[in-house]
């Protein structure tokens, strides 16, 4: 995503930028002062050249329109996993014009789950530039490519065996796949030759800060230069330098602002990342950060939002909203990103939930955003609407017990 030059920001929200308890200190838990109702509104706006909201003045609440998904007639899924003990498969949806999602199969993994949630984000993996999904094989040791072809169907291509164990999260980059084995502590990198197949890096292998670190996620930064692994039980930041053989340098290792670092992803080139807190009653929190030379350095400190176990974590198109699962909470947060990287709480509870929410997305088409409940075995189906707040739709119902991971095609 674009970043805009500082210079570039609106008075309006240059104000903004000094009500901030900014400490660039990295291992301070710096305070953010909340502005009022009415400066936020004034903020999040950017004089209506928002364009994470001009989306949803073009589609007002229309319940089916073609621009959602574009200007063509283009289908777009949802894929999550099984994880079913012995034999994994991948469950496809199709999502229709109006947001709704109706069954399209599903297609065995070749390996096999754990038989229950893996409490990571990033089990699923998609290059919509070539069209190929990949899946991780927690009870098994192995990851999956396959093949997205017409209609969604999916086309099992290889599977390749993990130097570590039990494999949680994957992350992409032009010919790269690297693996987060939270079993083993470790990540671990594959080139993604013709057809899928997947090959191990030699030096790819590399420890993480160290044992029993329950790691929930890794994720390449966005220019692809480096990975980024968060560690729950040691409240740890790491990033790993990738080298131009697609192998990577052992880690630095940052302690987070937050507590509980768990899933994040990336807004105007910073990482928004979840802090559970342990999953303590309204001490859930996120943190904004910026990372140079592979170094993560929060922006405004841990941002409240007085739930509980936020865990996962989804942004929009243009980076000026991320959506937080609250897993014991049962309810989503939204969070402004300004421009210069701080975070704002827009909304605490931006939208109830059934039981135990946990990985989320945001569409294809800006708008409609999906979350797994790991307690009811559901699938929850929202639309953004303006100021971060979302509608509930709907509700899948009947998902295996296991079922982890979500991405969108």
């Amino acid at each position: 995503m674009k970043k805009i030059p500082f210079l570039k920001v609106s008075v309006a929200a240059a104000i903004i930028f000094t009500f901030n308890a900014c400490k660039k200190n990295m291992n301070e838990n710096a305070a953010t002062v909340q502005p009022s109702k009415e400066t936020m509104t004034a903020m999040i706006s950017e004089h209506g050249t928002n364009p994470d909201e001009t989306i949803l003045a073009s589609v007002g609440d229309l319940a089916s329109t073609s621009s959602r998904q574009g200007d063509n007639d283009d289908e777009h899924f949802l894929y999550t996993e099984s994880n079913n003990l012995g034999t994994n498969s991948i469950i496809i949806y199709k999502i229709n014009k109006g947001g709704t999602l109706q069954s399209a199969g599903n297609v065995i993994s070749g390996g096999s789950g754990t038989g229950k949630g893996l409490g990571s984000q990033g089990a699923l993996a998609i290059d919509e530039a070539k069209g190929w999904l990949y899946a991780v094989n927690a009870g098994c040791n192995s990851v999956s490519s396959f093949k997205i072809g017409e209609h969604g169907k999916l086309t099992l291509a290889h599977s390749a065996n993990t130097y570590g164990k039990m494999p949680v999260s994957v992350s992409m980059h032009d010919n790269l796949l690297y693996v987060l084995d939270r079993g083993s502590d470790n990540i671990e990198g594959f080139k993604i030759g013709n057809g899928g197949k997947l090959t191990p890096i030699a030096g790819s292998v590399e420890a993480l800060s160290s044992t029993g670190v329950d790691a929930p996620q890794i994720s390449f930064t966005p220019n692809g230069n480096w990975l980024v692994v968060t560690e729950k039980a040691t409240n740890i930041i790491g990033s790993f330098k990738v080298k131009n053989d697609g192998s990577v340098n052992a880690g630095k290792f940052t302690a987070s602002v937050g507590q509980t670092p768990f899933g994040f992803d990336f807004a105007r080139n910073f990482i928004i990342v979840s802090d559970a807190a342990g999953g303590a009653a309204g001490a859930g929190a996120s943190t904004s950060y910026n990372i140079y030379n592979g170094m993560p350095s929060a922006v405004n400190g841990a941002v409240g939002s007085s739930e509980a176990a936020p865990c996962w974590v989804a942004t929009t198109k243009y980076g000026r909203f991320a959506y937080v699962s609250n897993t014991a909470s049962n309810n989503i947060s939204s969070y402004y990103v300004s421009a210069w990287g701080a975070l704002y709480l827009v909304h605490g509870e931006a939208a109830k939930t059934d039981g135990g929410p946990a990985d989320i997305v945001v569409a294809e088409n800006n708008y409609d955003v999906f979350e797994l409940n790991a307690h009811d075995h559901t699938i929850g189906w929202y639309q953004r609407k303006p100021f971060g707040e979302l509608a509930f739709k709907a509700s899948i119902t009947g998902l295996p017990v296991s079922t982890t991971g979500i991405a969108v095609y």
